[in-house]
């Protein structure tokens, strides 16, 4: 799905007169909706990149998924009119239109081209569920991690194909939760790179010198 498709849809209908919902800027770690609480909104991200957290009821929290743009928040809980089941945290910091849960509802019964859209994006995200799965029974740990860092190229680093630079958004813990290791494992796993010259860290910058060893998954 183009970057933008479902951005116009909702400046349209703000311009039509109706509430389209408008777009926030928020700093990173910033808290964009709460889990358990009513679904009145869904969140587009047109630019940054979201965390989506579960707390379960023992009190123990993980994280469940990344998302980036452009990714509707929020839809499933609104199509089945129940309250968000995650707490979507900022990673970075991300520009967010909110669309008004009957504005949503209207566009996704009665346009035809939004509803396509909606059906290919609830698509994709039950795909990355399965292949996920597929990466946590399957991959090792230095794989999922070069899965997800080929993702963040592909999506926030400054880079001249040749070499990536860029800032890592997860801590040690995090990223340790996202791809299903201990924290002390993750680490073993980083250093390992390093030591293979996969990648560098200095002065809390990652670099990437030759990103091509990366692959683009779908744990973003």
């Amino acid at each position: 799905m183009a970057d933008g498709v479902l951005s116009s849809f909702f400046i349209k209908v703000k311009n039509d007169g109706y509430d389209g919902g408008g777009v926030k800027t928020y700093a990173a770690r910033a808290e964009v909706f709460k889990q358990e609480t009513s679904s009145n909104m869904v969140y587009l991200i047109e630019q940054g990149l979201v965390k989506l957290v579960r707390v379960a009821s023992n009190g123990s929290q993980v994280i469940i998924g990344l998302r980036r743009r452009p990714w509707l928040m929020g839809a499933p809980a609104v199509l089945l009119n129940k309250p968000y089941s995650f707490t979507a945290v900022t990673l970075l910091p991300s520009s967010i239109r909110a669309i008004p849960a009957k504005v949503f509802l209207k566009l996704a019964t009665m346009n035809r081209q939004f509803s396509s859209h909606l059906n290919m994006l609830l698509s994709q995200e039950i795909f990355n569920h399965m292949r996920n799965v597929e990466a946590v029974s399957c991959m090792s740990a230095e794989d999922r991690v070069m899965r997800f860092l080929g993702d963040l190229v592909a999506d926030q680093a400054s880079n001249d194909k040749k070499r990536a630079v860029f800032s890592l958004p997860l801590t040690n813990r995090e990223l340790a939760e996202l791809i299903a290791v201990t924290p002390e494992h993750i680490c073993r796993v980083l250093k390992n790179m390093e030591r293979k010259d996969l990648i560098r860290r200095e002065h809390g910058m990652l670099i990437i010198d030759d990103p091509a060893k990366l692959s683009q998954g779908t744990l973003l």
